[in-house]
């Protein structure tokens, strides 16, 4: 057989045998390192490497290679400079041959590879699709060589190849690690329900979060209806099936609602619903994301609640303010009477708001906190501790309804006993009474405010007390709080009596004495 046949035979069948091996792996440096062994034996120079261009652009590494040290593969770099075949040969994309390096002042040779005893070297670029340059690929040999056409264009042939198996396998690699990190990213987004479902809203994927939001396993889940995870009543209605009819017409479908848990309790679930087509547009199922928001609806609806409460609450405190103006206003003699007494009613407002607006959701005022203080804010809780005396059980939970109301009445009974009943006169001692009691299964709270030690001239024309504020206890707090009150003037000093209901929270039995 003619020599030239023969090399032209065994090189078609190192082609062929590249191209297996390259189909067959998905490791780039196990096929750069056989297309070297490979081309080494076409060409019989028993060295052959493959130059990557780094990043950087500025160096060439070499990245794989038979024939050479184990220090040189994968180690060595070759700077891209003018004086460089190789870099030349990438540049100008022709290849570059050099029959005999001490012969040829052409390039600078790398000194790794004259120590090692090249003496004829042949490069060719490698190019990716759409004409990128990854680097090059160069057979040496120890000894002259006269590289002739033929070599030459079974080189650029096999380079003509390599580059697009390597740009297979980096667009393999980038799809791996693609599809790693969004199998990192769905196992670690726990709060994100995700099942695919096929075109019978069957599932036939269920991701580690869709068993964390709604409790069922991959075994339990997976052959099921996707319906498994919608409320009775809106698979009743319907709704799970209107669901992915929409995404089937219009290629998404909001689903945000109520969710069904294995354990039957709920969760609100905010996602979408998505049809999967395939290359001719056909449904071939559905994928179905979704967020438990249970926490955040949860919050929005108390908020609501909040919000509600809060408009209720201005309107009452808008309605109360504008009584206490009508009830100071009637009972003033003067424009400065008015000023005093309005600012001490809406200063004692303001103190019950106070307290009212450090209450969560099911707390409630309690009574020794509001009588409390009211007597600080008149000086009964200090100086005028020894004048005082409380007893009663402490925690008797107010309804937030009637605190206000109350509020001021005891603001009103204390102005008067500081201005002329027992707060006032250096004898006068006031005891504040109050127990709990069960009115046809209601609990009734019972006060009784009684001062003693109040000299009361029958001569004197003064005014003894609030005409507002008796009004408003024994009128204001039987309209308003259903309360019975009853307000005398005995010979010793005020005897006032309120029964109201309270909040049914329990109340603790120890006193509180003054």
């Amino acid at each position: 057989m003619d020599k030239q046949v023969e090399i032209l035979l065994k090189r078609q069948k190192v082609l062929a045998d590249f191209g297996d091996f390259a189909l067959q792996s998905e490791d780039l440096d196990d096929v750069l390192t056989e297309a070297c062994r490979l081309v080494s034996e076409a060409m019989e120079t028993g060295r052959a490497k493959v130059l990557e261009i780094a990043k950087d652009g500025e160096s060439l590494l070499v990245r794989a290679g038979v024939g050479w040290p184990p220090d040189i593969v994968g180690q060595v770099r070759l700077p891209m400079n003018e004086r460089s075949s190789e870099t030349y040969s990438i540049r100008k994309r022709k290849p570059v041959i050099t029959q005999d390096i001490s012969q040829d002042g052409r390039f600078d040779v790398p000194e790794f590879m004259k120590k090692t005893g090249v003496v004829a070297l042949a490069n060719v670029p490698i190019l990716l699709p759409g004409g990128h340059a990854y680097g090059l690929l160069q057979v040496d040999d120890t000894k002259p060589r006269e590289f002739d056409q033929n070599d030459t264009e079974f080189l650029r042939t096999y380079a003509t190849i390599l580059g697009p198996v390597i740009d297979r396998l980096f667009k393999l690699r980038a799809l791996r690690s693609s599809e790693e990190r969004f199998r990192l990213t769905v196992e670690a987004a726990t709060d994100y329900a995700i099942l695919i479902a096929d075109q019978d809203d069957r599932i036939t994927d269920w991701l580690p979060g869709a068993a964390v939001v709604y409790g069922w396993s991959e075994a339990e889940a997976v052959g099921q209806s996707a319906s498994l995870v919608f409320t009775p009543e809106d698979r009743e209605a319907g709704v799970d099936r209107k669901e992915v009819e929409t995404a089937r017409q219009e290629g998404i479908a909001p689903n945000v609602r109520w969710h069904l848990r294995k354990d039957g309790s709920r969760v609100f679930i905010e996602g979408s619903v998505r049809a999967l087509r395939d290359k001719d547009g056909s449904v071939t199922g559905f994928l179905k994301i979704g967020q438990d928001v249970t926490e955040r609806r949860a919050w929005q609806d108390r908020q609501q609640v909040l919000l509600g409460e809060l408009q209720h609450r201005t309107r009452n405190l808008m309605a109360v303010v504008r009584r206490i103006a009508d009830r100071t206003l009637r009972s003033s003699t003067s424009l400065e009477d008015f000023g005093s007494a309005f600012h001490d009613r809406i200063a004692a407002l303001a103190r019950v708001q106070g307290l009212l607006s450090r209450l969560t959701q099911d707390e409630r005022v309690m009574f020794d906190q509001l009588i409390e203080s009211e007597l600080a804010a008149h000086g009964g809780a200090n100086e005028k501790a020894e004048k005082v005396t409380l007893k009663g059980p402490l925690g008797v939970a107010l309804r937030s309804s009637t605190v206000q109301t109350l509020a001021l009445a005891l603001h009103e009974l204390c102005t008067n006993a500081l201005k002329y009943g027992a707060l006032h006169e250096p004898e006068g001692h006031l005891s504040i009474h109050w127990q709990l009691q069960h009115e046809d299964g209601q609990p009734w709270l019972h006060v009784d405010w009684r001062e003693s030690g109040v000299r009361i001239d029958p001569n004197d024309a003064a005014p003894r007390g609030s005409g507002a504020g008796r009004e408003l206890i024994e009128r204001a707090l039987p309209y308003q709080l259903s309360a019975r009150t009853s307000f005398a003037m005995e010979a010793d000093g005020v005897h006032c009596t309120i029964a109201l209901p309270v909040s049914d929270k329990a109340a603790d039995k120890e006193s509180a004495d003054g």
